[in-house]
């Protein structure tokens, strides 16, 4: 649905988007995932025909520069500042609705779905933060579009606001439309996401599905293990024997650093050994640890 390939772009001397290529499948969440200079936003406008590029983009096989006009009618955008003029709300959705040759039918659908009803008398700047989100999201939708692009939408939401949106977007996923959205937040990405696309210094490092992100950048699985104080030597020296460098912590508990795919090994030697294990708990990484690997020079 949507194929970037090649994509360039350029300000003056510095590469805001290096050769970046990815694609979204039909149906398909694909987050664009890095810190804030990364790029991201400046892809999102190149792809929204926005910017001018080198490269290429097409939606659902239409080029955004030579069918412009065909190719951002399947496009439904969110900015992650929505400004609007001080209307109410009602009417700024029937302005864009006339624009795009909808009825207040679907007007009506529209504020049902995103949760406005109760607000939309009220004036744009009445609105809090959720709230004008939810009205950009209907100006999105109106005229259902078939691909939704979201560059950092839930950044100024707090954090009821922002689950609630959350859950709003991956209904819509789930109903079958396309999903591209930038974000900084793992969590989001977990939640969302069926891929995600790792950006840094305006290219692509790295592709993966949310789940084993983490094992992709190389980081590992903290398994804390507890055994009665006469076991913790033996414990130690089985688990060094089969590669695992095991650190004692204090009289009764191991640390170990795995991959993901080795957290039941260590617990399955130790009992097969016959070693009584009291307490066992997997701290797998961090939001914080796989930015910073994001973000470092470790990719």
């Amino acid at each position: 649905m949507i194929t970037v390939r090649e994509v360039t772009k350029r300000f003056k001397d510095i590469k805001a988007v290096d050769c970046v290529s990815f694609n979204v499948k039909k149906g398909e969440a694909v987050a664009l995932l890095g810190a804030n200079g990364a790029g991201k936003s400046t892809l999102i406008k190149c792809i929204l025909g926005l910017l001018s590029f080198e490269g290429e983009i097409t939606l659902n096989g239409l080029n955004v520069e030579k069918s412009s006009k065909e190719a951002k009618s399947l496009i439904g955008y969110v900015p992650q500042e929505p400004v609007f003029y001080d209307m109410r709300a009602l009417d700024i959705l029937e302005f864009f609705g006339a624009i795009r040759g909808v009825d207040m039918g679907r007007i009506e659908e529209i504020v049902n779905l995103v949760g406005l009803r109760e607000h939309i008398l009220k004036q744009s700047s009445a609105l809090s933060g959720g709230m004008k989100q939810r009205l950009s999201f209907a100006i999105a939708l109106i005229s259902n579009p078939p691909i939704l692009v979201l560059d950092e939408p839930t950044s100024n939401l707090d954090a009821y606001a922002r689950a609630e949106f959350l859950k709003l977007i991956r209904e819509l996923k789930l109903q079958g439309k396309t999903v591209l959205f930038s974000s900084h937040r793992l969590d989001e990405v977990e939640f969302l996401a069926d891929r995600v696309v790792v950006m840094k210094s305006g290219k692509v490092v790295m592709e993966s599905k949310p789940n084993v992100l983490a094992e992709t950048l190389g980081l590992k699985v903290r398994m804390y293990i507890k055994v009665p104080t006469p076991w913790i030597e033996t414990a130690t020296d089985i688990l060094k024997r089969e590669g695992f460098g095991a650190v004692t912590l204090n009289e009764n508990t191991l640390l170990l650093e795995v991959t993901s795919r080795e957290k039941t090994i260590p617990l399955k030697k130790l009992l097969f050994a016959e070693i009584p294990v009291e307490d066992l708990s997997i701290e797998e990484p961090s939001m914080e640890r796989i930015m910073q690997e994001v973000q470092g020079d470790g990719i």
